[in-house]
């Protein structure tokens, strides 16, 4: 450097004012004495590596404090801070906190079975009665089933024993009835008859279960 204060370029040598960054005749940086430490520092790297300016050692100091400023902060936020309780549950809706003793909801209790009695079967209901021996009605004209006749001379007792096997045999509404009184049947006789019905189609729809006790029975008009 001259008394005028006036340095040159280290690279070509050519003269230099102070304070200029690159040479006017080759075009390379100047190199300037750095203000401080971190300045000089700064130089050193930029001068040794092309690639890293001089802002790269403040970058990287800056971000060293701004690193620890940070953990400080969080270190001394977790010291003001008082340690929370844990809440544990312990079976239910039962809830402990730490420094209290420790609860246990109660045992389920299990309600006493009861016992019903087994629903007892009602008896079937008893089979209907056979009605006792019928007579026919007095002067109606109707149908009927005759399922024997037997002359008189016999006995009523004798009639009145069939009429009695008819209805053990499961036919209902039977009758003993004297043909003398009938003109549509022939004098001299009882005839054991079963049911009083309005017309022959009726006395026809009961003959076959008639004819299952009394093979020869048949239907047959009463006229009075």
């Amino acid at each position: 450097m001259n008394a005028a204060g006036q340095t040159h370029c280290p690279h070509c040598s050519a003269p230099a004012q102070p304070g200029q960054e690159y040479c006017l005749e080759c075009g390379r940086r100047l190199a300037h004495e750095p203000a401080g430490p971190v300045a000089r520092a700064s130089t050193t790297v930029a001068e040794r590596h092309d690639w890293a300016g001089a802002w790269l050692v403040p970058a990287l100091l800056g971000l060293v404090i701004a690193v620890l400023g940070t953990g400080a902060a969080i270190a001394i936020s977790g010291d003001g801070e008082e340690e929370s309780a844990i809440s544990t549950a312990t079976g239910g809706s039962l809830t402990v906190t730490g420094g209290t003793p420790t609860l246990t909801a109660p045992e389920p209790t299990t309600a006493p079975t009861q016992t019903t009695a087994p629903a007892t079967t009602a008896p079937p209901p008893p089979p209907p009665v056979n009605p006792a021996a019928i007579s026919w009605p007095r002067d109606r004209r109707g149908w009927t089933i005759v399922l024997l006749s037997l002359p008189q001379q016999n006995g009523r007792d004798a009639a009145s024993a069939q009429a009695t096997k008819a209805r053990d045999g499961g036919l209902r509404r039977v009758g003993v009835l004297d043909s003398s009184r009938y003109a549509s049947l022939h004098p001299g006789y009882y005839v054991v008859f079963q049911g009083v019905y309005e017309n022959e189609a009726e006395a026809s729809s009961a003959l076959q279960r008639a004819r299952a006790v009394f093979p020869s029975a048949y239907q047959r008009e009463i006229v009075p």
